[in-house]
């Protein structure tokens, strides 16, 4: 049997106070400590601020139009809590000092003590009976009414879907390639999914116009009534948790490319569908595409070498897929891949070595810091100059500083007529409450105005242009070297 954690002690062992703790006094209550009761010293017919209270004194803040000395006596003194007077009598001036240009007045109390549980057990039970309202804020109506519709949808939903699991086979909720698969993950597209993002864009357009000072209340009032939901998607949940420290790691950029049904039920699985059909994670797709077309075109327009860096490369998806497809190189290819998370290189690795070989594509893999990349202009010198360079979701969270630093770096890299590509989340990303809300991602928003700013301050004699990808909300501003 497992010993108590906490067993009685014999008297003999028990330990007393030392040192200065051996002269016991009173303990002194700050008037902060015994909110959320309302403390006041009552004197003259003056309420006065209570600094601290304890069984024998008080100090509190003496008015300013009266005269004190140490040593004077108070008549009919009150110490009162809301309606509450526990003390009321003489008390005795023991000291008086200036703190901040406020006299502060130390009191002790004649002949009566002050019942200090009394107050302790006031304030337990004020404080018990007033829950904390973090998600409490006036107005945004529409708001409140779209997430709090939102959840009812979702309790139905789930109670749906786990019936309709239970007449499903394993194979056709977790197997992988079969017409009943693909069936049930169109169904669900087309109903729970389709639902779901146009209730997300619908909360995000109301949330748009509130004041920074009541967003606290109404990311709490999201999350109470929604967040239990997300979680139960791999991917959203991932991105909450952050275990590499941030939201968009490999892994859930895997997830977005890879593994769009995932979950241990098919209500988990029906919610990381919703979330990998959001314009945002549409958008991190789209963008890969962008790239390999450009990649693509450039090695079927030239028969001469081709160098390329790939800044921050995640998962690498888009040379996986454009490797995959060609079938044989007109001419040599080299890509240099930079990521400081090594997990993600070698997810990168053990995709791209078989098929670069097979394509005699020679391929470098850079680990190296983030710290290092911003500061060292000449980082990838040694491996270029490069004919494309391209960065799909790096510069949404770097300061503007930062962000033309790093820019006018990677253009000082690019070969005569090379061409380097910048993403950039825009504001109008409708996925913006659901990242912020529910997955704390938080991204550095520009404008295509702002984003070519940056490619102008950065390289002011390139040429500069915007192109967009198929979902609008992640365009590249192109940085071409004359």
């Amino acid at each position: 049997m497992t010993a108590p954690l906490h067993r009685v002690r014999n008297y003999e062992d028990l330990e007393g106070p030392q040192g200065r703790e051996v002269f016991f006094r009173p303990h002194r209550y700050r008037a902060t400590d015994l909110s959320p009761l309302y403390a006041e010293v009552q004197l003259l017919g003056r309420s006065c601020a209570l600094l601290d209270v304890s069984q024998n004194g008080a100090a509190f803040e003496w008015p300013k139009d009266l005269r004190v000395s140490v040593g004077d006596r108070l008549d009919n003194l009150a110490v009162r809590f809301d309606d509450h007077v526990p003390f009321k009598g003489e008390a005795r001036v023991g000291s008086v000092r200036e703190v901040s240009g406020v006299a502060i007045v130390g009191v002790s109390f004649e002949g009566l003590l002050l019942p200090i549980d009394e107050v302790l057990d006031l304030r337990a039970i004020k404080a018990g009976t007033q829950p904390p309202a973090p998600w409490r804020v006036p107005g945004h109506d529409h708001f409140k009414m779209l997430v709090s519709e939102l959840r009812l949808y979702l309790e139905d939903a789930e109670k749906q879907l786990a019936k309709l699991e239970r007449d499903l086979p394993w194979h056709v909720l977790h197997g992988e390639g079969s017409p009943a698969r693909a069936a049930l993950m169109e169904k669900v597209r087309n109903t729970f999914v389709a639902d779901v993002v146009k209730a997300t864009e619908e909360i995000d357009a109301a949330v748009r116009s509130v004041p920074p000072a009541h967003m606290p209340a109404l990311v709490n009032w999201s999350r109470r009534h929604l967040h239990e939901f997300f979680m139960q998607s791999p991917s959203v949940h991932r991105c909450w948790q952050k275990p590499f420290g941030y939201p968009g790691d490999y892994e859930v950029m895997r997830f977005i490319y890879e593994k769009p049904f995932e979950g241990p039920n098919l209500f988990a699985k029906a919610i990381s569908y919703s979330f990998d059909q959001t314009r945002a994670a549409c958008a991190v797709r789209h963008r890969k595409d962008l790239v390999k077309r450009q990649l693509r075109e450039m090695i079927d327009s030239r028969r001469a070498p081709l160098k390329v860096l790939a800044v921050a490369c995640g998962p690498a998806q888009e040379l996986v897929e454009l490797l995959q497809e060609i079938r044989e190189l007109p001419a040599p290819l080299e890509i240099v891949i930079f990521d400081q998370d090594k997990g993600a290189l070698a997810y990168a690795y053990r995709r791209l070595k078989p098929i670069a070989d097979a394509r005699k594509a020679r391929v470098v893999y850079l680990h190296e810091s983030v710290k290092r990349l911003l500061r060292d202009a000449d980082l990838f010198t040694s491996f270029g100059p490069f004919d494309l360079i391209y960065s799909n979701g790096f510069f949404d969270y770097l300061r503007q500083s930062t962000a033309v630093g790093l820019a006018r770096n990677l253009e000082g890299q690019l070969a005569a007529g090379g061409r380097a590509l910048i993403a950039n989340m825009v504001p109008e990303n409708p996925s913006r409450w659901y990242m912020e809300h529910h997955m704390e991602w938080h991204l550095i928003y520009r404008s295509r105005a702002e984003l070519l700013e940056i490619a102008r301050r950065a390289a002011p004699c390139a040429r500069h242009q915007i192109l967009e990808e198929e979902s609008g909300v992640n365009p590249f501003v192109e940085i071409r070297r004359e």
